[in-house]
């Protein structure tokens, strides 16, 4: 943490001196999101913390934003955000039995607060600056492509097993994870192919399972993501 930190400082120097303007607007993103995001959302490193501890997390992390968002998409959702998980960060808090089956009690759910469009543009650049874990970027080289839809989408949820967990389509597909059908908009590819390869040196604690997938078989699900984002 304290590594990260004086990285920051560093880095937040280096913008003073080459924009002044860009600085301010990064401290006065700083100040933001201290004041409105806080509350549900960590930017520290919590890879030691408890599985309990993690379950009662309200949002997740912000800690390598930088590296895992796409900036133009990440201003303009701050601005009118959409719900990204289906079930709510952690869904088993807010499934109910019913008849029909277990669903997601929706009285459960909290939407993401709403910030002006000036706000949503200094947050961001502030949250860009959060780029720990650079060296698994580094190690993933994706050019996006394109695949067969239907040999894309029974690779998706028959042989890998992502349906379980996510949608790929709106209301078709799991609740425990992030839609995936805008995730090429939403995250950067080498985030993408990274935390399919290894989810647990991103997050110690996600329930995101590791396939030890090779690299053709990572090629396929992000190119599948880029054709079902269009």
């Amino acid at each position: 943490m304290k590594n990260h930190m004086l990285t920051l400082k560093l880095v937040l120097g280096l913008v003073l001196l080459q924009s002044p303007e860009l600085s301010h607007a990064s401290e006065q993103g700083q100040k933001l999101y201290q004041k409105k995001c806080t509350a549900c959302h960590s930017i520290s490193d919590n890879s030691n913390i408890s599985l309990s501890q993690r379950l009662q997390e309200k949002a997740p992390t912000l800690y390598y934003a930088g590296n895992k968002f796409n900036a133009a998409w990440l201003e303009q959702w701050l601005a009118v955000p959409k719900r990204l998980r289906p079930g709510g960060h952690f869904f088993l808090n807010k499934v109910k039995v019913t008849e029909d089956g277990d669903l997601i009690d929706e009285t459960k759910l909290v939407n993401h607060m709403t910030v002006q469009p000036k706000e949503a543009k200094q947050i961001t650049q502030y949250l860009m600056l959060q780029t720990p874990k650079s060296d698994l970027i580094a190690l993933e080289q994706v050019t996006l492509g394109k695949v067969n839809r239907t040999l894309g989408e029974k690779d998706f949820n028959k042989f890998k097993g992502c349906g379980s967990c996510h949608q790929d389509e709106d209301g078709y597909g799991g609740v425990s994870g992030p839609e995936l059908y805008t995730a090429i908009s939403r995250l950067k590819p080498n985030f993408i192919a990274s935390y399919i390869r290894h989810p647990e040196k991103w997050d110690p604690k996600t329930l995101m399972p590791n396939r030890h997938l090779n690299d053709n078989s990572i090629k396929k699900l992000v190119n599948y993501l880029n054709v079902i984002s269009e």
